[in-house]
């Protein structure tokens, strides 16, 4: 792997070690910790912990903790946590607990635990436990989980006052704004904003400004006036 920048780790054995402007490390070589401010490119990492402050591109990520500040680039990773803020694109992630703030594309999403998202997502399969997203746009192919809660109000990114100037100063019109999922089967789904081909579920909730193709529901079923739903299949 290669670093340029500045960066430290602790290798296999304990020992602190430190570079500054352009270094290398085996990517066979196992590590403790590496610390990284500014590129880290790769093949493959094997580590305990890993923060990086600035972009980093590879291959295959194993780690017990990854937090990323700034840009992650990836073929697979497989991870306890994983932390993001800025862009994050890559072909399969696997985690325990997955946080994101920012620009999320990913082929195969699996997370153990809890998956959660403020920012605008581009991903064909999800599985998780718990789904916690933030956002008014993007895409969503396949996804199954125990529960998905999607709420997308403009005051979750700014003030009221900021959201009614920008909204009547650019003609922007909130209620056009929607997130497209392809399907969601879970326990329970609570969305808004949300435009889904398919639903398979015990309980919904569908909030404000949602438009259901299809929605199978076995319990509890609640739809916003203002939200449509074309079809309604009450199952056992």
């Amino acid at each position: 792997m290669k670093i340029k920048g500045s960066g430290k780790y602790i290798d296999a054995t304990g020992k602190n070690n430190k570079i500054l402007g352009v270094g290398e490390i085996a990517d066979d070589e196992k590590l403790q910790t590496l610390n990284v401010s500014g590129n880290l490119s790769f093949k493959k990492i094997s580590c305990g912990t890993i923060d990086v402050a600035g972009k980093c591109t590879g291959d295959s990520i194993v780690a017990q903790s990854l937090n990323v500040s700034g840009k992650l680039s990836f073929e697979e990773i497989f991870c306890d946590r994983i932390t993001v803020a800025g862009k994050c694109t890559g072909d399969s992630l696997t985690a325990k607990n997955f946080s994101a703030d920012g620009k999320i594309e990913i082929d195969s999403l699996k997370v153990e635990q809890s998956f959660e998202l403020k920012g605008k997502p581009k991903i064909n399969f999800v599985d998780a436990d718990e789904i916690f997203i933030a956002t008014r746009n993007g895409f969503l192919g396949e996804v199954k989980c125990r529960k998905i809660k999607i709420s997308n109000d403009a005051n979750i990114f700014a003030g009221e006052d900021f959201a009614k100037i920008f909204s009547e100063r650019f003609n922007f019109d909130k209620s056009n704004s929607r997130i497209c999922i392809k399907t969601i089967d879970a326990e329970t789904v609570d969305l808004e904003n949300c435009e889904v081909d398919v639903i398979k579920c015990k309980d919904a909730f569908i909030g404000k400004n949602c438009a259901i193709e299809k929605l199978f529901v076995a319990g509890e079923c609640k739809v916003a006036v203002d939200s449509k739903v074309g079809e309604t299949i009450y199952t056992k």
